[in-house]
């Protein structure tokens, strides 16, 4: 008879919480209901303000928690879960965002799909928006190395069978990012340049195909995402509902993603798809009047260009005060 190790091998799941326990409990409810066994729950709290991290440790004894002494962003609060995973030798880790609903047996189907290859060193699943849960937010991602570009396949696309075909994918989002953990001592853990916003998990997935593996969609597990939840005010005004830090770092990040990845033989097309990119975004948020958000990005072009590459030269702290 096979052990329930062989047929359900050792998953960590690692949620990030900051000052949201109601986004993290209904998350944590939906897990509850998994068909999967053989996974334990870590949940990185990000130095919470308010009370959620001692509540969700009251109200869901089966979490692990991290109290994590700064907000680390989410790569620094994932890779202190995937540190303490690490130590426990589990076969493979989840990245899970605390914004999501998963259904029964997604993990089961996940897991089917990475643990009959070796050569793939990780898979996510099919990915709607919770609002509307026939409208597809991620079904894999698309590279396209002329311009340094990625793109989620199928975002805002009413799923009607065509993304019902599990296939090798460019890149995965961490929204949902299950990993081998042998591959991940291998790459390294995220990098802590991106620290929030964008480009840390294409950075991963690339890193792990410059090693010879393969990543992959499956198309038969599913989870529902109330999009970028922690990078929302709380209320619409005008400078609109997404913070200017967002604008910040997603714009640098891309720059920082640019210089790490991107060959000397697209740098002159990358470079000008973000001076165009600059313009159109600059010329927006002028006709809209959001100057925060215009001051944002451009500060985050700059920094994109001019700080080094090391987590170190990139104080978070001061920016998320300045753009909140």
């Amino acid at each position: 008879m096979k052990s329930e190790e062989t047929i359900f091998p050792s998953v960590a799941i690692i949620i990030i919480n900051w000052n949201s326990y109601d986004l993290t409990a209904d998350c944590l409810r939906s897990l509850r209901a998994c068909n999967y066994s053989n996974y334990d729950i870590i949940i990185s709290d990000n130095c919470s303000s308010d009370d959620s991290a001692e509540r969700l440790e009251t109200d869901f004894p089966e979490i692990v928690l991290l109290n994590n002494n700064d907000n680390l962003g989410y790569t620094g609060g994932n890779n202190e879960g995937i540190k303490l995973a690490l130590k426990k030798d589990y076969k493979y880790l989840l990245l899970l965002n605390n914004d999501t609903l998963v259904e029964h047996d997604f993990l089961t189907n996940l897991i089917q799909i990475i643990d009959a290859d070796t050569s793939i060193a990780a898979v996510q699943p099919k990915i709607y928006f919770e609002y509307d849960r026939e409208l597809v937010w991620s079904a894999g991602g698309k590279y396209y190395p002329a311009l340094t570009l990625s793109k989620a396949i199928g975002e805002g696309v009413k799923d009607s069978g065509q993304f019902n075909q599990t296939l090798e994918s460019d890149w995965l989002t961490g929204c949902a990012f299950l990993a081998r953990t042998s591959v991940i001592r291998e790459v390294g853990l995220l990098s802590d340049l991106y620290f929030y916003g964008c480009f840390d998990d294409v950075d991963w997935s690339i890193r792990m195909r410059k090693k010879g593996y393969k990543l992959y969609f499956c198309s038969e597990s599913k989870i529902y995402h109330a999009v970028a939840a922690s990078s929302k005010g709380e209320q619409t005004h005008s400078e609109g509902l997404l913070k200017p830090f967002f604008h910040y770092l997603v714009n640098r990040n891309h720059i920082l993603f640019l210089r790490q990845h991107t060959s000397w033989f697209y740098l002159p097309t990358s470079y000008l798809y973000q001076l165009y990119k600059l313009l159109g975004y600059s010329a927006y948020f002028i006709y809209k009047r959001r100057f925060r958000k215009l001051k944002a990005f451009l500060h985050g072009f700059w920094h994109g260009l001019s700080k080094p590459l090391n987590p170190k030269a990139l104080n978070h702290k001061d920016y998320i005060k300045l753009y909140k």
